[in-house]
Order: structure tokens, then sequence, then C-alpha cells
């Protein structure tokens, strides 16, 4: 698959792949201006629909303001599903604890999974492709 578009902000890169694959790869400390940037990414890379993501947060950080800034402007309109690489279980137990809550606010409808490779991601991802998307 072709690279379409690549981005570098702070230690950290993203590039989208044709379709809609946005693969985003975090090193060291997110800041509120690396959010900032990563919801500007997202929204750019699902202008022509929904896309699906990986982030790979395995040597990586995020400060609170930065997370929650996160959680109150990513539309779930612009995902398929996201894929989470290099979380350990703590990390793991808060993402699906925060998913959960926001299901059940109904602002968040967008499956988040967690893989241990970006092969395992990426095999995770075809098949979700095979199924028809979600109504947001």
């Amino acid at each position: 698959m072709a690279k379409h578009r690549e981005w570098e902000f702070g230690a950290h890169r993203a590039y989208f792949e044709e379709p809609d694959l946005l693969v985003l790869k975090f090193n060291g400390p997110s800041k509120l201006e690396d959010s900032k940037k990563v919801l500007e990414i997202c929204q750019e890379a699902a202008k022509n629909g929904p896309i699906f993501v990986i982030s790979d947060v395995s040597t990586s950080s995020i400060e609170k303001e930065s997370r929650e800034l996160l959680v109150a402007q990513a539309k779930a309109e612009w995902f398929r599903g996201h894929v989470y690489l290099g979380t350990g279980p703590l990390q793991r137990a808060g993402a699906k604890a925060l998913m959960l809550a926001l299901y059940f606010t109904g602002k968040w409808t967008v499956d988040v999974d967690f893989a241990d490779s970006e092969k395992e991601a990426r095999e995770l991802i075809a098949k979700k492709r095979l199924q028809p998307p979600k109504k947001s």
C-alpha cells in the first residue's frame, strides 16, 4: 500500500495509507500541542470517510491535559476503529474504562482494540474492513 501523506510533529510521526489507514507513532511525552496536531491530522485523514487508526504508544506518555483534549474533541464519525500498540495491562485497563464511559454517554461508538505488533494490528483491521461500518 502506498503512503499518501506523512506528518512529523515534535518527536512523533504519522502517515496515512490509502484508502483508510492512519498510523501514529508516538515517542516521548505528548503535550497539548501534540494532541491538537493529532486532531488536525485525524480530521484531514478522514475527509473522504471514516478511517482506521493504529497508535503505537510503546515509547510514549501523555499528559492529562493532552488526553482530555483528545477525549473532548475527537469525533467518532472520523473513525472506523482504533488499535493501540505498546500498552501494558494498566494502560489497557485505563483505556478500556475510559472507552466504556464514553460508550455509555453515547459519545463514542468506535471499536478500540489492542495488539502486540503492527502486523497483528493490520491483520485485525483487514478483518474489520470486511464488516459493514457501524453507524455513529
